[in-house]
């Protein structure tokens, strides 16, 4: 790629996803494509080849990942031990820990940054292009604040305005509702006739409004503020004060809008820029607020907001982490199971569908959704317990001895010494090892009876029951879903749960029917040599 002294732009499609790059060498605009897989680094190899010396070699890589079942694909970003590191929305990444990056996500390899921009159907919130208003630098015209006095100093009545905006940015869950709760604090504390909270659009002339008040965006849905005095606060905050010794100084754009005060704050967090708090005063909107007074409430509503924003940031990118923790151990989990069935082709799917039988029960009966989370991941791993039993046993085609059948037997408490290990696992154990126990004291491996099988255990008993039963085995075909209803309503109270037995009964057949074809077998793979 050639070097970066002005913006370089790749083919864009309209589902594409792209880098949108700025750096003081320039500007960058890369198309992701699945199934590309796009390195960036400072080596002429690299899909992205950044020439700066603060680039690794070899820095990141960027590939996409296929969505699995339900899932759609997403993205997904790698730093390959750079020496000064990635940042995505201000947090380093791990080396060589991949994680998805999002629509709006701001990456950062020093010196470039990059924000993530997804399909045109991803983006939900507008972008405005400003009304062009440049103001000369005029001695007096602009003010910049270097120091903001304490909020202890501030007036008692913006004091309470402040701590109500402290309450609302501690329940904010989203930059929506930080952008609304500092325009209402910001617009009733300052008297400031038009507030905006905006944020940096896809390129340098355009804005996103988060949240206004007044004559911010025009008829025509054009943003109406001062984009230079927003392009100088950048760093710190601006004042503007229009006086007779300035008004000549004014420009014709700026004249229109008739701009009197103006205030503009950078929203900041350590290292991560999040927007600018915007007030403004104009001709006939109203008699002049307070400045010194405006000014220190504005930086504290901008300092509370950039905390705020940093708190969701961070709290997001921690979800996406649990996200990446729990989709690996779902994949470790799946792969345990695939080694389970391929011991045995009669038993394909088998676990897929006991997990899915056990969260209709679950749901049925009415459960809390951490229970049927349990039912669903406790039905994929029930019978992980299998792997100790040799393959020549599973696989007999003739009824086993009694030797045998011990050794299957033992398959719950193997399942819950391989899974006791595993903290997440521990509130799944009872299902595993007693869903082979009866309602009436005549299972394995315990003997227990009634209520004293956990209620894990006794979902996993039905689901477990059903699916064997309306699975093809060596030694007989599968039975139809009505004769097995009949069974397991004769066995209510003695192999079964009278009361879920009953719930799992009343799950339609239809439901029931759709659940047999996950993960089951073609009628070839049941021959055996």
């Amino acid at each position: 790629m050639p070097q970066h002294d002005s913006i370089t732009h790749v083919i864009i499609s309209d589902m594409s996803w792209h880098l949108i790059g700025s750096s003081t060498d320039g500007k960058l605009d890369i198309v992701l494509v699945p199934p590309t897989v796009v390195t960036i680094g400072r080596v002429s190899e690299c899909s992205v080849h950044l020439t700066q010396k603060q680039v690794s070699r070899l820095h990141a890589e960027i590939h996409w990942a296929p969505g699995i079942g339900r899932e759609q694909g997403h993205w997904r970003i790698r730093d390959l031990g750079s020496s000064k590191g990635t940042h995505l929305n201000g947090v380093k990444l791990t080396p060589h820990r991949e994680v998805r990056i999002c629509h709006a996500d701001v990456l950062e390899i020093a010196p470039w940054k990059f924000k993530v921009e997804g399909p045109a159907s991803d983006k939900t919130v507008s972008e405005f292009s400003p009304t062009v208003i440049e103001e000369p630098d005029a001695e007096g015209e602009y003010v910049a604040v270097s120091a903001v006095q304490s909020p202890a100093d501030l007036a008692q009545g913006m004091l309470v305005r402040l701590l109500e905006a402290s309450e609302e940015f501690s329940k904010a869950e989203d930059e929506s509702a930080v952008g609304h709760a500092s325009v209402e604090s910001l617009s009733s504390a300052t008297g400031f006739a038009n507030v905006a909270f905006l944020r940096e659009g896809a390129d340098p002339q355009s804005f996103r409004v988060i949240a206004h008040k007044g004559a911010i965006i025009g008829a025509r849905g054009e943003l109406q503020v001062s984009r230079s005095l927003i392009k100088r606060s950048r760093n710190g905050i601006y004042v503007h004060r229009s006086g007779p010794s300035a008004g000549a100084t004014l420009d014709a754009s700026l004249a229109l809008l008739a701009i009197r005060q103006a205030i503009c704050v950078p929203v900041e967090a350590g290292k991560m820029f999040f927007g600018w708090i915007y007030l403004d005063n104009r001709t006939g909107s109203g008699s002049e607020s307070h400045e010194p007074e405006a000014v220190r409430f504005a930086a504290a509503v901008a300092r509370l907001a950039g905390l705020s924003l940093s708190n969701i940031e961070r709290g997001l990118m921690q979800k996406r982490f649990d996200l990446e923790k729990q989709e690996l151990f779902g994949g470790t989990m799946l792969a345990l199971i695939a080694t389970i069935d391929s011991k045995d082709p009669y038993t394909r799917g088998h676990s897929l569908r006991v997990s899915e039988y056990a969260m209709m029960l679950a749901r049925a009966a009415e459960l809390p959704e951490e229970h049927i989370e349990q039912a669903r991941v406790c039905g994929l791993v029930h019978d992980i317990g299998k792997m100790y039993v040799p393959d020549a046993i599973l696989r007999k085609p003739t009824q086993l001895d009694e030797a045998e059948f011990a050794l299957i037997r033992e398959h719950p408490e193997n399942g819950r010494r391989i899974l006791e290990q595993t903290p997440q696992m521990r509130d799944l154990l009872p299902g595993v090892v007693e869903h082979h126990e009866r309602w009436d004291g005549s299972g394995y491996p315990y003997k227990l009876k009634g209520e004293k099988i956990s209620r894990l255990g006794r979902v996993l008993c039905i689901a477990d029951c059903f699916d064997a039963m309306t699975s093809a085995r060596f030694y007989r075909p599968a039975r139809s879903i009505e004769s097995v209803r009949i069974e397991i309503e004769k066995c209510l109270g003695t192999h079964f749960d009278p009361d879920l037995g009953r719930i799992f009964l009343s799950i339609r057949e239809a439901d029931l029917a759709a659940a047999m074809v996950i993960g089951a077998p073609a009628t070839g793979d049941l021959k055996v040599s």
